[in-house]
């Protein structure tokens, strides 16, 4: 056989393994037997439609295109778990409890803000507006986490492979339990789109809780007198909130597709999306410096200083966030140059 009809199988079996589901990809004796099996199957035929003959790329390519591609050969691999609706029964119950966790946060935080801020000396008002509005923005946050569990449930993932692993003794499981947490990743995606979808559509509620906060902490710790009083945001901080909050659901968005495969590559290409992300978020951390008196408007309890100090560590604290993107980064790139990449794969 000649290098090139070698190649031609290394290719298809690559390809195979990188359409492969990530709940397979971590059991690296159960991949390889696919492979083997699925090579020797390609080998098989080839040599059949060859003849007495060696097999060449034509036989080869007509063994390949007999088999399947690598996406049709992949796909009963994802028919993993059992059909309930458009997700799982496996997982079902989590796909349940984050609606029920998700309903009951949402509607205790619109409560809290009607009540605190909104109609404070009208608790019935407040507990109808609470309703009213929970039932027009909670739909938004359920088709959403919908999508997501639809999407896991169709790629074939289990509640157990949400669960990050700790092995560290080869480069691909440093990879695996260090930078690959899947867990970790379905909170920040979700966390980030419904906080960024509040800061767009419930831009002043937002507002008013972080006022309720710090009368809160200056009422506990005795430092300074607490403002009650009402406030109007203007047009340039809502426009400022709203593009916070477009920023945030994009990188929710990131964290939510790194989930779908361990490739050191994908999640680099969605590092340096993050990292844009993190530099339009910083500027808008020093577009509220430069215009700083669009804050002090709505949170008047805060003295400039005080709000200039929050400002410095929200920047320090985005630099460093950058700072260990771009690391992050380099050190996957380092693992990707100095092992074979189809390792990561398994």
């Amino acid at each position: 056989m000649s290098k090139e009809t070698e190649k031609l199988v290394e290719k298809y079996l690559e390809e195979i393994k990188n359409n492969l589901p990530e709940w397979i990809k971590g059991n690296e004796e159960k991949v390889d037997d696919i492979v083997s099996e699925i090579g020797s199957h390609v080998w098989d035929s080839a040599y059949e439609i060859a003849g007495s003959d060696d097999p060449d790329t034509n036989s080869i390519q007509k063994a390949i295109n007999r088999i399947g591609s690598p996406k049709e050969i992949t796909k009963s691999y994802k028919a993993r778990g059992t059909p309930k609706y458009f997700i799982s029964e496996e997982l079902l119950p989590n796909y349940k409890m984050v609606i029920f966790a998700l309903i009951a946060i949402i509607f205790s935080l619109i409560v809290i803000v009607q009540i605190v801020i909104i109609e404070p000396n009208n608790l019935l008002q407040a507990i109808i507006n609470g309703f009213t509005f929970s039932f027009s923005s909670i739909p938004i946050f359920i088709i959403i986490v919908t999508i997501i569990f639809s999407y896991l449930s169709a790629e074939g993932f289990f509640p157990e492979d949400f669960k990050s692993k700790d092995k560290k003794h080869d480069e691909k499981e440093k990879f695996k339990s260090k930078y690959y947490k899947p867990g970790e990743l379905l909170f920040n995606g979700i966390a980030g789109i419904v906080f960024g979808l509040f800061l767009i559509t419930l831009p002043k509620d937002m507002i008013g809780l972080a006022r309720v906060i710090i009368n809160w902490i200056i009422e506990l710790l005795n430092i300074g007198t607490a403002n009650y009083s009402d406030f109007t945001l203007s047009g340039d901080l809502q426009l400022w909130l709203t593009v916070n909050g477009v920023i945030t659901i994009i990188i929710g968005i990131i964290s939510l597709m790194k989930i779908q495969t361990k490739e050191p590559g994908f999640h680099i290409n969605m590092n340096f999306f993050y990292f844009l992300a993190k530099i339009a978020d910083l500027g808008l951390v020093v577009y509220i410096w430069v215009n700083l008196e669009l804050l002090l408007e709505v949170v008047p309890q805060l003295s400039e200083t005080v709000v200039l100090i929050i400002l410095v560590l929200v920047i320090i604290g985005t630099a460093i966030d950058i700072i260990s993107t771009v690391t992050k980064s380099v050190k996957l790139y380092e693992l990707k140059s100095n092992s074979n990449p189809l390792n990561y794969s398994t």
